[in-house]
């Protein structure tokens, strides 16, 4: 059976980020008004708090589960239900990290409360369950439920932070992020469960081969996980580091500016997340020709979005800030235009990294992330306590800058292709987007 058009999957993730983009600047913009800069720095610490200990927690089994279920080498059932029980354990465990950081490094956190804490990690278990859960229908060409929970999840948050916070403060804000956690997660499994092969009876062998398949996608994902893990330091621990020296109002211009920015990741994300599977799925079958096709014209239109994205949010940065988020944090115009380049290129470089997995070459992306990791520790404690936001801004774009680089030599010697040439899109890539209008207009006339 023929898997359903890539674009198809591609257009529905875009929405799906372009709607988690809208509802977390609405988000953002909200707790700004609501709370001032210091109150979206205690959330932007919160968020990233969670955020941390979510990529931690994954083990990169999401990975895993793509790759050996859209390859044929899992069951979709059985990947479904031992996925959530990993999704249990790990966020467990992710709840006792976030404790003992509260309690031993108490600075980087300051501004929460112990009980605080307990409810934002208190979300890891329901947000890996549905996280999980949505990989097993992307790698069985089930679109919709991959690309509908982040932006349902996204959208209760802003619901949450405008009623929550409206009502009382930015802690109840907080509250609201682990709430849309719990819902999101049991939509999703009652969804994917009756989709996902609803009459398939898994074989259920007994003894250590039980988890046989979960352990072989542990083991595959081990290798991306240790890139996330290290790429989170990367792009997180900014935040972090600013608030254990700088004011929770420097934490707040700087998040505002890293809100923005990140909407230039959203939609390259979305195109990565149907690349690997497509490419995972097509190496299996030994489709060397149609392989060649998605991984070209992918690097080409993520490099057309970033380009167009990026002159968006110029114009956003510039004429836009003080106006939605209040005269207080127009130093987030600085920080947000020193960002900007760091932020085009690692959304082509998700892409890159989504071909090279998909390949079967993970081990590519730790190299990576091996490589850039430390560079960019030493940045952040050079520049972030002495140029505060500047400083973090400044750390980010080159630490991004660099990933880019490493990844475009490991695309390479992966696929054979030049980076550098796919990065300027032709009048094909044109056509697909005048394809995939006429197509979303008669099935909208259709309806």
């Amino acid at each position: 059976m023929k898997p359903p058009p890539l674009a198809g999957g591609a257009a529905m993730n875009a929405l799906s980020q372009i709607v988690i983009a809208v509802t977390a600047a609405l988000s953002t913009i909200v707790v700004a008004r609501l709370f001032g800069p210091d109150g979206t720095g205690t959330y932007s610490v919160a968020l990233t708090l969670f955020t941390m200990l979510f990529v931690l927690g994954t083990l990169g089994l999401e990975s895993g589960i793509t790759y050996l279920v859209s390859s044929r080498r899992w069951s979709p059932r059985s990947a479904l239900v031992q996925s959530q029980f990993a999704a249990l354990v790990l966020g467990l465990g992710g709840m006792g990290i976030g404790v003992a950081v509260k309690l031993v490094v108490g600075s980087a956190l300051e501004g929460l409360p112990l009980w605080l804490v307990l409810i934002v990690v208190g979300g890891l278990p329901p947000a890996l369950s549905w996280f999980f859960a949505s990989r097993v229908a992307l790698a069985t060409d089930h679109y919709e439920a991959f690309a509908v929970p982040p932006a349902a999840q996204s959208a209760l948050v802003m619901v949450g932070v405008a009623v929550l916070g409206g009502l009382y403060d930015v802690k109840a804000a907080i509250v609201g992020l682990t709430v849309s956690q719990v819902i999101v997660a049991a939509g999703t499994l009652i969804f994917v469960a009756r989709r996902v092969a609803p009459r398939e009876q898994p074989a259920r062998p007994r003894g250590p081969r039980r988890f046989a398949a979960l352990a072989d996608a542990a083991r595959f994902g081990l290798k991306a996980y240790t890139t996330n893990a290290l790429q989170f330091v990367n792009y997180r621990l900014d935040i972090l580091i600013l608030n254990a020296v700088a004011s929770r109002e420097k934490v707040g211009q700087y998040s505002v500016a890293v809100s923005v920015t990140i909407a230039l990741w959203l939609l390259p994300r979305a195109l990565a997340g149907v690349v690997l599977p497509r490419v995972a799925a097509l190496s299996s079958e030994r489709d060397e020709e149609y392989r060649s096709l998605v991984e070209t014209k992918s690097v080409r239109h993520v490099s057309l979005i970033a380009a167009a994205g990026s002159v968006v949010l110029i114009a956003v940065l510039v004429g836009l800030v003080t106006v939605l988020y209040g005269p207080e944090f127009h130093p987030a115009i600085a920080m947000g235009l020193i960002l900007l380049p760091g932020a085009a290129l690692i959304g082509i470089t998700g892409v890159l990294s989504a071909t090279i997995t998909g390949r079967g070459f993970p081990i590519y992306s730790v190299y990576t992330a091996l490589v850039v990791t430390p560079v960019t520790i030493v940045l952040y404690a050079l520049l972030v306590p002495t140029l505060e936001g500047i400083g973090a801004a400044l750390a980010s774009t080159v630490s991004y800058s660099a990933t880019f680089l490493i990844t475009a030599h490991y695309f390479r010697r992966a696929t054979g292709h030049r980076v550098a040439p796919l990065l300027v899109p032709t009048r094909s890539e044109l056509a697909d987007y005048r394809t995939l209008w006429d197509a979303a207009v008669r099935r909208l006339r259709s309806s």
